[in-house]
């Protein structure tokens, strides 16, 4: 299945929470950067830049060989070999950005047709409101994830971000329901405040560690007990969650072209 995860403003968690998920996966999985600001950064904090990339999102040429493409121009997340769990970096110059807008069509399907394989996608979308945005990517999604540290002006911007993409909806446009994570902090709406403010379910939340999530976004030692911390657990949680709706989607959607043939 092709998940993605994106942003409304700020630096919520978005590429941590990524490669959290990535981390915690039940199968194989690819997380890949298409976010257009330039700079990997997996490559850059999980990795603490000691691995340089072999190639970057750039380089994926959609094709009969797309599944070997990316075996071979990814990076292993960790050493298990079941599930695999392995990163395509983003691209390393802003400039490049242009140059994908006319790739992301292409790439989406591809993407999304991985699931014949068996090996699911983490999309790390950044902002919403980027430049060459990887929209196609997005509305393929089987699951879109909207994540959100819920300050006061985030959840205002989150509002009408929801808001249009219901009309997107209403209007019979390709825009797939987002599904609503919190990442906790001081001085933030609740997971529960936070969808009664925006009138939207959440999938799930992450509560704050910033000690765990550093181990992750900068590379850090993992705190010990990392494995067993509420924050891992609810990484497992969401993972399962996240997995969960985007299967039930593939399902419907495969029920409801069976009815129509």
């Amino acid at each position: 299945m092709l998940i993605s995860l994106t942003s409304v403003s700020g630096s919520p968690g978005v590429s941590t929470t990524a490669v959290g998920l990535a981390l915690m996966w039940p199968r194989d999985v690819i997380l890949l950067e298409a976010d257009t600001v330039g700079a990997s950064p997996t490559l850059a904090g999980f990795f603490a830049g000691s691995v340089p990339p072999k190639s970057t999102v750039l380089d994926l040429v959609p094709g009969a060989d797309f599944e070997e493409q990316l075996m071979r121009r990814s990076l292993p997340l960790t050493e298990e070999q079941s599930p695999l769990r392995r990163l395509v970096p983003g691209i390393s110059n802003p400039l490049h950005g242009k140059a994908l807008s006319t790739r992301w069509d292409a790439l989406a399907l591809a993407l999304y047709d991985l699931d014949r394989a068996g090996i699911d996608v983490i999309t790390d979308i950044g902002r919403i409101h980027s430049p060459y945005l990887a929209a196609p990517i997005l509305q393929a999604s089987d699951v879109s994830v909207l994540t959100l540290r819920p300050t006061i002006t985030s959840t205002l911007t989150a509002r009408t971000t929801i808001k249009h993409r219901r009309l997107a909806e209403d209007d019979g446009l390709s825009a797939p329901a987002f599904h609503l994570l919190t990442v906790s902090a001081p001085d933030t709406y609740s997971p529960s405040e936070t969808s009664r403010a925006l009138h939207h379910p959440t999938v799930g939340s992450l509560p704050w560690a910033p000690k765990h999530a550093a181990a992750l976004a900068h590379g850090r030692p993992r705190p010990r007990g990392f494995d067993t911390s509420s924050y891992a657990r609810n990484l497992r949680s969401l993972a399962d969650a996240i997995s969960a709706a985007g299967q039930k989607r593939r399902t419907a959607i495969q029920t409801l072209r069976g009815a129509t043939r």
